[in-house]
């Protein structure tokens, strides 16, 4: 199968000559395994041995009895070392933290690359034992970038000039991404009815795997009838209560199964962005989707290939361009009790000031600010604001501050990194 560029990708090869364990975290099918194994075809490449291990197999679980065993084994796949040792589905495995920690701490000729499911994280004896020992990457579906940089074959940094200078590549490349997102067999698979159908598969293992299997959750049928809610009212404010009800469990259930979908990647929860407790709101969050085409299969508009943009699907999709700045700090939105809202508002990691940027689907007119941005820019006077749009790009000011209409394929010029 055709390997995708990926950014995570680079960023543990960088961390292999660390000491520390390389945990990679990410929801299934994201292509964890996918970048372990080339990963340890380009180190054995440069001459350096490999061992790979997949606990999904009995023939290489056995091997994991304690930690003496694998050292035993591994003597004999690779010598004393040095080596690189790549663990893959490390979750099947009980008390996996003290194990690896255990492993670390006998300070073997070996590096330690390990993968498992979000499930990983919900489990505090698996984490916890292995502070300071571990560094985490997250392996996602595709960003945009991603998605883009492979389908247009060239490198990550030049994405943006190359969409900026062919609007069909940029209108073809953006539509099939919000169809269908950027889990890596959907965007490798042909045809449309390929692509649902993987999207399909990997839907129903989640729910029936990950959730039903590995974490156990009772009352399955509700689970799925949240996913499908959330879906239907991506950005809007989670009415707890509103949900118990609907769904039939209790409010204590449904804070269990919000936790659940964000710690196995499949929604993100953004937190209101407040300073003002009594004019603010500062307690309810918003559900956005890690995936675009996991959210439209949620919603049951996949069988629709061409779909019509509504304003909740690009706020997603905006959304997930914020979450590609790995900022120190999440997302968050905006809203005052008088019912004023900003889509999202983000730290720059360079000035420490807040940044409002609004998503707007439907084109403007130039110059045009709704009132609650106007709200924002009174209130907190800040350097630059951002208006997401599809195509639009247009400066200009209000107040004295900046503000730029900035088209889905750029990502906002303040916040990247400084070169």
């Amino acid at each position: 199968m055709q390997f995708l560029q990926r950014k995570v990708y680079l960023e543990v090869k960088k961390h292999i000559k660390s000491p520390e364990i390389s945990l990679i975290l990410g929801p299934r099918q994201a292509g964890k395994t996918t970048i372990m194994l080339k990963l340890s075809e380009e180190l054995e490449s440069q001459g350096l041995a490999t061992a790979y291990f997949n606990l999904d197999v009995f023939e290489d679980k056995q091997y994991f009895i304690t930690q003496h065993t694998l050292l035993d084994r591994l003597e004999k796949l690779v010598g004393k070392g040095p080596a690189v040792v790549f663990i893959d589905e490390i979750h099947r495995l009980e008390n996996a933290g003290l194990f690896l920690k255990g492993l670390y701490d006998l300070k073997p000729s070996y590096k330690f690359v390990a993968s498992g499911s979000g499930s990983l994280e919900l489990k505090a004896n698996i984490i916890e034992p292995m502070t300071g020992r571990k560094r985490i990457f997250l392996c996602l579906p595709l960003s945009f970038t991603e998605f883009a940089a492979n389908k247009l074959k060239v490198d990550f940094e030049q994405v943006t000039r190359v969409l900026d200078t062919n609007p069909y590549a940029c209108q073809r490349l953006t539509a099939e991404y919000f169809t269908y997102g950027g889990y890596p067999r959907v965007t490798l698979s042909e045809t449309h009815k390929e692509k649902v159908a993987t999207l399909a598969e990997i839907y129903k293992s989640y729910l029936e795997k990950d959730i039903q299997l590995l974490l156990k959750v009772e009352k399955g049928h509700a689970f799925e009838t949240l996913v499908k809610i959330l879906a239907t009212q991506v950005g809007n404010l989670i009415n707890r209560s509103e949900l118990a009800s609907t769904i039939g469990v209790t409010q204590k259930t449904v804070e269990k199964y919000l936790y659940l979908l964000e710690k196995t990647f499949v929604i993100f929860l953004l937190r209101p962005f407040f300073k003002d407790a009594r004019r603010e709101l500062r307690k309810s969050p918003k559900a956005y989707f890690a995936d675009l085409g996991f959210l439209r299969l949620a919603q049951g508009t996949l069988p629709v290939s061409k779909p019509l943009l509504k304003g909740s699907l690009f706020e997603n999709a905006c959304f997930l361009r914020l979450k590609e700045l790995n900022l120190l700090e999440t997302p968050r939105f905006w809203r005052s009790h008088s019912g004023a809202e900003v889509d999202f508002v983000v730290t720059s990691p360079h000035t420490g000031e807040v940044i409002p940027i609004e998503a707007k689907v439907s084109p403007l007119k130039r110059q045009t600010l709704g009132k609650s941005l106007i709200s924002f820019l009174q209130r907190y006077r800040p350097r630059q604001a951002y208006i997401y749009t599809k195509k639009t790009n247009l400066n200009f000011k209000r107040f004295g501050i900046p503000i730029r209409y900035l088209p889905f394929h750029f990502l906002p010029p303040a916040l990247l990194k400084k070169s």
